[in-house]
């Protein structure tokens, strides 16, 4: 899991460092917009199936020890399928309204899977300090997912960018301390 957000983040930031106008202005795009264009394409492409397989391959690693390691493996798989669709989308999301339309609500589905899988996880343990931490950057990019949505803000990378690192933290640490549990039976 750790591999795959040091990839994403990397190849977004070649994304970023090709083609700062997309992210980098007053009216903000998305991630998506790296996905349509010559330029960055192969980055961004580079940065989301990285980020979806080494999670299916943490999926594939989670052991059937108890049930919290079965409800990881589904949200690893949930997850890495809707990123999957989003990635897939984002190719064709600019040919028209209807594709554009699935796009947009592919991407909520994806805003609604991690911030379901992060206030699980978050669960799981006794509250800590850096744990909350996590969960609320999560929270924060999810809101601002909203709010960009509804049109009050212009902010969806940033939004976009908070969710992800929020949501990847809390699943590293958690998907660690159920492994280290499992190892432990």
């Amino acid at each position: 899991m750790v591999r795959g957000e040091v990839a994403f983040l990397f190849f977004t930031g070649v994304c970023i460092a090709l083609h700062p106008g997309f992210v980098l202005k007053a009216n903000e795009g998305g991630l998506s917009d790296y996905g349509v264009h010559l330029k960055t394409v192969i980055p961004y492409t580079l940065s989301l199936a990285l980020l979806v397989g080494f999670n299916l391959r943490a999926a594939s690693l989670v052991s059937d020890g108890d049930q919290r390691s079965r409800r990881l493996r589904l949200l690893l798989l949930t997850y890495c399928s809707v990123l999957t669709l989003v990635m897939l989308s984002t190719y064709v999301y600019t040919l028209n309204g209807v594709l554009r339309d699935l796009h947009f609500g592919v991407g909520v589905v994806l805003v609604v899977v991690v911030t379901a899988g992060s206030l699980w996880l978050y669960r799981l343990w006794p509250p800590s300090l850096i744990a909350s931490l996590f969960l609320i950057v999560q929270i924060t990019g999810a809101v601002l997912n909203l709010v960009t949505t509804l049109g009050a803000l212009h902010v969806l990378f940033a939004a976009e960018m908070l969710s992800n690192i929020g949501f990847a933290l809390i699943l590293i640490r958690s998907g660690r301390r159920i492994a280290l549990e499992s190892d432990n039976l």
